[in-house]
Parts: C-alpha cells; sequence; structure tokens
C-alpha cells in the first residue's frame, strides 16, 4: 500500500499546531510521515522535539522565514519523503481514520484521477456546504468559489479544499505546486492548482470518506493584515486567477461582483471605506501580475 506524507503548514499558530500533531496520535494508522513547515518568527522548541510515541511515524519539522501559504506547501512537498501527499490545516481534528483512508482511495484510484478532495466539517457554519446541488468545489462564472465539501455523495469537481486534500508526490512537482503569485490569505490559489490539473489532463474528485473538522481559530494563518487590506488581496487573486485561465470575458462580470462584496462587507462594519480604495489596487495588481 502507498506511503503518506501528511503536510501542514502553519503560520503564527505554533500552540494551534501542537494540538493538531496531539490529535494526530489518534490517527488508527502506521508508517506514515508528518511534516510541519513553520513560517512563524521563531522557531518553537515544542515543535522542534515533537515525539509520537509509535516509532513507526516519521516527524519533520521546518522553520522557514519566507511568509505565503503557497510556498509553505509548495517547500513541504519537496521535502517529503514519501509517494502521496496530504494536506491539511493547521487548526483542525483530524478524524482517527483520515490517513487510512487516502491510503484506501489511493490504493483503487483510476489513474486519471490526480488529486483527491476529502471532507471538511466546519460546525455552527455552511462555509464548506455552501449548495447541495454541487459536490466539491466549482468557479461561477464571475469568479467566485462555490463548494460543498460536507456531504456524504462523491463526484468530479473543479477544485480540493486546501486544508483536506491528496496527490502523488511525482504528479504535485510535475504541475510546479502551488503558484505563489496568490498573495495575503491566498484566496483562490487552491480553485488555481485544480485548474492546473484539469489543463494538464487530469480530475479532481470529492471523496467523503477522509474527514477533517475546520475549527478556523480566529488569529494566525493567513490574517496577516486588517480585513480592509484582505480586499486588496481578494481582488487581485481574482482577476489574476481569471487572467491565468483564460477566462478573461469573465473578468467585467468579477470586477462588478467584487465592488458588490466591498460594499455589502462596508456596510455591514466588516471593514473601513479604505477598503473600496484597496480593492480597486488590488483588481489594477491582478491586471499586472505575470501569469
Amino acid at each position: 500500500m502507498s506511503s503518506i506524507s501528511l503536510i501542514i503548514p502553519t503560520y503564527n499558530r505554533q500552540e494551534t499546531v501542537i494540538q493538531t500533531l496531539d490529535y494526530l496520535k489518534q490517527q488508527n494508522c502506521e508508517d506514515y510521515e508528518i511534516v510541519v513547515v513553520d513560517q512563524t518568527k521563531s522557531a518553537h522548541p515544542q515543535l522542534l522535539n515533537f515525539k509520537f510515541e509509535d516509532s513507526s511515524i516519521k516527524y519533520k519539522y521546518l522553520h522557514i522565514e519566507e511568509i505565503g501559504l503557497p510556498n509553505a506547501r509548495n517547500i513541504g512537498a519537496k521535502i517529503a519523503s514519501n509517494e502521496i501527499l496530504v494536506y491539511i490545516d493547521d487548526d483542525c481534528i483530524p478524524n482517527p481514520n483520515l490517513v487510512n483512508s487516502y491510503k484506501l482511495i489511493f490504493k483503487k484510484l483510476d489513474s486519471k484521477i490526480w488529486c483527491v478532495a476529502g471532507r471538511v466539517i466546519e460546525k455552527n457554519t455552511n462555509i464548506f456546504r455552501q449548495s447541495n446541488k454541487i459536490v466539491g468545489g466549482w468557479i461561477t462564472w464571475y469568479g467566485k468559489t462555490l463548494k460543498n465539501f460536507d456531504t456524504d455523495n462523491r463526484g468530479i469537481c473543479q477544485w480540493a479544499p486546501g486544508g483536506n486534500f491528496a496527490i502523488r508526490k511525482k504528479r504535485y512537482l510535475e504541475l510546479g505546486g502551488f503558484d505563489t503569485n496568490y498573495i495575503g490569505n491566498a484566496m483562490l490559489e487552491d480553485a488555481d492548482f485544480g485548474f492546473n490539473i484539469i489543463e494538464n489532463g487530469g480530475h479532481v474528485i470529492y471523496e467523503p470518506s477522509p474527514v477533517m473538522e475546520h475549527l478556523r481559530v480566529p488569529s494566525g494563518g493567513t490574517r496577516k493584515e486588517s480585513a480592509s487590506r484582505g480586499m486588496y488581496y481578494r481582488s487581485h487573486n481574482t482577476i489574476y486567477f481569471l487572467r491565468k485561465h483564460k477566462l478573461k470575458l469573465r473578468i467585467f462580470p468579477a470586477i462588478f461582483y467584487l465592488a458588490a462584496v466591498t460594499l455589502y462587507d462596508l456596510l455591514k462594519g466588516r471593514h473601513g471605506p479604505l477598503a473600496i480604495v484597496w480593492s480597486q489596487l488590488g483588481i489594477i495588481k491582478g491586471m499586472l501580475t505575470k501569469t
């Protein structure tokens, strides 16, 4: 059966990722690898010296200075030792069968399927279950992500959630990994990765058996800036994504959508008036970033 490297990128959540590692001690699986890529300013002694009682579980901890989720995922892939890469978020509770589920899926996976999206549960919100009419991750005609990663139905989709998915290391490296041009909160970097798979002849499939519960810790992660500055990243990444994947006819609808989102969030008090300026600057930058 194929061997697995489970990769956890983290930033400013060292205590949280220690908790996640403690949950991983409950996995009903032996002989796999855990790789933590930490972008926090200083390395954490407990992470440096974290121990698993099961000696068959290999543990690697790498502290890096460059901040960015796509980059951290790519570095994790390069230093991973095993054939299959599984990515999870740093703020989650992995189901005890998560690693074994991926092992069983890849044992009988069709060669046309390059990437497997797992199930993401988030209590008290439907953020990962936005529509019961779809399975997995999709992109609307105006550049908005639409997802249902919490359903019992399996099926082909366009992209997998960055916080719970698996792919063979060979495929990952052939694709060039995640695009580091996705900045800030890295929104749409996972959709971009899915589109790269499809454009290169592969498929993404959603499978409900590898389950993790997302805790949505309110600090750390990719939250480096204010909510207003976040609109700069969202606008840039949306426009860049559409340009990169030859979806230029969707750019103008996307600009109207981004304006509507900015205004709605402003009225709801989620950010200040500067978000309008940041969004416009993000759109301009997204038009200029080299694809």
